[in-house]
């Protein structure tokens, strides 16, 4: 029988049904401790299958002492937290999830785009300081039909955007290092570009892609001027995916550049201690919601068996 480790203290009851009822005993963990690397070693010697989170990072330092095939199940879609060798390694199966939140994602993308421009936030700021008419507004709000969608990265969050985008009849454009990997986007209308034609001719733009070596600050400072001084950008992606400094000196440059993020904000507590009329910024819950965090638990679990069923 395989031994199953797992950090997330408040996985759900299925997705434990799921990993139990294919022969796993599974040892939850309810302290909500961040383990060391040290630690994850120590439990990688008894356990086969290790369960965490984004908060766990797991270091090629594993490595060196592992003798036999591990699963590491991460409940994210994101695997910056894992080291590249760890992957690239016999030794250890990476498991992660690709569709559960995707949706909750592409509903949080679209209402940062409508408060922005609709002026929502600032409006109701407006109310609570006892300034609510709709004069005091710094600008009239905007509709979003019949504007150009910029679609930076072509995942699976990308198609659900797309779906809702629709909707609004917008004109939408794509970025991404590999188009002919989507060419089912095509049947949607959508048109591939280069980045540099995406940044400066989108009136929105919605960036949807993991982070790594090669999209660390994709879209850097110089980038940054390409962008439309009325434009709204919006990341829900890993933080480091933008130059945040640069992105936020641009919206205070120009007032009709609006800015919403969904992102980890460790470290950059006081960029954002400020209120801006054209700044909204979320702690990274877009792919939290209540229906979104069940659909992962069972996932992942359903993933990891698909895993354990290869040997």
């Amino acid at each position: 029988m395989k031994k199953a480790y797992c950090v997330i203290k408040d996985l759900s009851e299925e997705a434990k049904s799921i990993i139990k009822k294919n022969n796993i005993e599974l040892y939850m963990d309810a302290t909500g401790k961040i383990l060391t690397t040290k630690e994850l070693i120590t439990l990688l010697k008894t356990y086969d299958i290790l369960i965490i989170g984004i908060k766990t990072h797991i270091t090629k330092e594993i490595l060196k002492h592992i003798h036999s095939k591990k699963i590491i199940g991460t409940l994210s879609i994101g695997v910056d937290h894992i080291d590249q060798e760890v992957f690239d390694s016999n030794q250890v199966d990476v498991v992660n999830i690709k569709n559960a939140n995707a949706i909750s994602v592409a509903e949080h993308i679209f209402a940062l785009i409508l408060t922005l421009n609709k002026r929502i936030f600032e409006s109701n700021t407006l109310v609570l300081n006892q300034k609510g008419k709709r004069q005091n507004l710094e600008e009239k709000p905007e509709d979003i039909s019949n504007q150009k969608l910029g679609l930076i990265g072509a995942g699976t969050i990308t198609s659900e955007v797309i779906k809702i985008a629709k909707v609004f009849h917008l004109k939408m454009i794509c970025y991404t290092k590999h188009p002919n990997r989507h060419k089912d986007l095509l049947e949607y209308g959508i048109q591939f570009v280069s980045l540099k034609e995406l940044l400066k001719t989108s009136d929105i733009i919605n960036i949807s892609i993991p982070l790594n070596e090669k999209t660390k600050y994709l879209i850097s400072s110089k980038k940054i001027e390409w962008m439309k001084p009325t434009a709204t950008f919006i990341n829900t992606s890993r933080r480091d995916v933008v130059d945040l400094k640069a992105l936020i000196e641009y919206a205070d440059k120009n007032k009709r550049f609006h800015v919403g993020l969904d992102i980890d904000l460790d470290g950059y507590e006081d960029l954002f201690a400020k209120y801006r009329k054209n700044v909204i910024v979320t702690p990274h819950i877009a792919g939290t919601t209540k229906q979104s965090v069940k659909r992962m638990d069972i996932e992942l679990a359903q993933n990891i068996i698909i895993e354990v069923n290869k040997k």
